[in-house]
């Protein structure tokens, strides 16, 4: 479509280009853009069309409301109150949730406890940046106090655990640092600005283990509407009061930028009472004794399951038939199709999508502060317990070459004992004094090209060693079962017995 001269000046404000088909909206209330793509599942016009129907039209509900907000008078506001009769309508009354995807909200989250982040966290569609405990020191003492718990008699005993474990952090954080220097010297022609970021680097990784859940950290957050609507509900329905204070604050700021799309966001019942009602059916007791990965699940048919949908995808003929040849080709057969779908990739490539019919399920005994890292990869299904400290926790290495052992020892123990003191009144409290040295159980079940993705990733020799363990044992169980399949992915072995 031909514009006129005035039409392209207002494009302008508001598009990337007006002659090419792909193009970037921007200086956008974000509730406008998603109105603005509502329209493409019922107008032929294109979007650049669209728009200057809804600058233009007084016809229009819409009307007028996206302009360089000044030009002609109308204030931000003003271009709110518009979007959210558009989505009251469209995405409230007619239930058409999938505009609400082309909102999105980015989100500062400050002085919130490391708990907190991972519970934030727990929402797959969304994309996150968090205060990174290999690269910053944490301030000493600034850490989150449970007002239910600081007001019970167990309210001292927590504040002076947790005092504790921050001493030992801060003072000892010096030693380490002169000990990594010493341990790994500057290489020759080294920058050595870049040589003390990489010393204090490893100093960190040491001393996060003796960090406390209840750290304060922060957060951003990307996430659109429809996916944050969900998150806050989450939030709402939490038992720890953090949480619930969490999402109170994220609704009430995201209201001002998206005033209708999470305006329904509130405790959501059924989430808070299964489960209120399903943790009192747990049973006593707990175990400790299992190696840190094991392969609980696989599809057993993996190999001719993915062998079939790489046929299918290049063929005319139903999976089923597809299926039934591929079970009757030798081994060598399977081979060629596996090489010639798999074996051209570099070292930067991501597999095709077919690996993602084949999946694995892990259960993972691993310290909280690689958990934080393994987390991270959400694109994964995984299912988390409480934080505790009957499960056991890690010793670095360099803490015993420190001769910090005795005293890290000592301390742990001593968390043992407080969490369990506390833990009888205050079971969720209680998570926030454990320092992140502790185990805690993940179930996680990924599909291949997902473990492409981690394993080579997370094997990586620049990795926390911690993280890196973990992904070696899921490479050798993946290898254990289906070596066919894994000897394609990358992975970077380590050397030394699992700690």
């Amino acid at each position: 479509m031909e514009f006129s001269e005035d039409d392209r000046r207002i494009l302008e404000r508001h598009v990337t280009n007006v002659d090419g088909d792909i193009y970037a909206l921007y200086n956008l209330p974000p509730e406008v853009v998603a109105v603005l793509f509502a329209y493409v599942s019922r107008s032929p016009a294109s979007f650049r069309e669209n728009l200057l129907k809804l600058i233009k039209s007084k016809d229009l509900d819409m009307g007028e409301l996206i302009t360089t907000f000044k030009d002609k008078g109308i204030e931000f506001e003003e271009a709110r109150r518009k979007a959210k009769e558009f989505h009251e309508k469209w995405v409230v009354g007619y239930g058409h949730s999938s505009v609400s995807e082309h909102a999105f909200a980015s989100i500062a989250i400050e002085n919130v406890s490391i708990l907190a982040t991972k519970v934030i966290e727990d929402n797959r569609l969304a994309s996150y940046t968090e205060k990174s405990t290999r690269y910053q020191v944490f301030d000493r003492n600034r850490y989150y106090k449970p007002p239910r718990l600081m007001e019970s008699d167990h309210g001292k005993k927590y504040e002076d655990f947790v005092n504790s474990l921050f001493d030992f952090y801060t003072e000892n954080m010096p030693k380490m640092m002169e000990f990594v220097r010493k341990k790994h010297p500057m290489p020759e022609g080294m920058n050595e600005r870049l040589y003390e970021s990489i010393s204090k680097a490893r100093a960190c990784d040491v001393m996060r283990y003796a960090l406390p859940a209840a750290t304060l950290t922060n957060l951003g957050m990307t996430i659109n509407a429809r996916a944050l609507e969900h998150a806050i509900r989450k939030l709402l329905s939490h038992p720890l009061e953090e949480m619930n204070g969490i999402g109170k604050r994220m609704k009430e700021e995201v209201t001002k930028i998206i005033p209708t799309l999470v305006k329904y966001a509130d405790r959501n019942d059924y989430i808070a009472e299964t489960n209120r009602s399903m943790e009192s059916l747990e049973s006593d007791g707990h175990s400790s004794d299992e190696k840190p990965v094991s392969l609980v699940e696989y599809d057993h048919e993996a190999e001719n399951k993915l062998i079939s949908a790489i046929l299918y995808r290049y063929s005319e003929k139903s999976y089923s038939k597809i299926r039934k040849e591929v079970e009757s080709m030798n081994s060598d057969e399977k081979a060629k199709v596996m090489d010639g779908f798999l074996g051209k990739m570099g070292k930067h490539d991501i597999p095709l999508r077919e690996l993602e019919h084949v999946y694995y399920t892990f259960d993972i005994l691993v310290d909280y502060g690689a958990f934080r890292d393994i987390q991270r990869h959400r694109m994964c299904t995984q299912t988390n317990q409480d934080l505790t400290t009957r499960l056991g926790y890690s010793i670095p290495k360099e803490i015993e070459e420190t001769g910090l052992k005795d005293q890290y020892v000592k301390l742990m123990e001593k968390a043992k004992e407080t969490f369990e003191d506390i833990s009888r009144e205050f079971p969720k409290e209680a998570q926030y004094m454990v320092p992140l040295a502790f185990k805690k159980r993940t179930l996680i079940t990924w599909n291949l090209r997902e473990l492409f993705w981690f394993i080579r990733l997370r094997s990586g020799k620049e990795g926390h060693e911690s993280y890196r363990r973990i992904a070696c044992q899921i490479y050798d169980e993946l290898e254990r079962v289906h070596p066919i399949l894994a000897k394609y992915i990358t992975v970077e072995r380590m050397e030394g017995p699992a700690r």
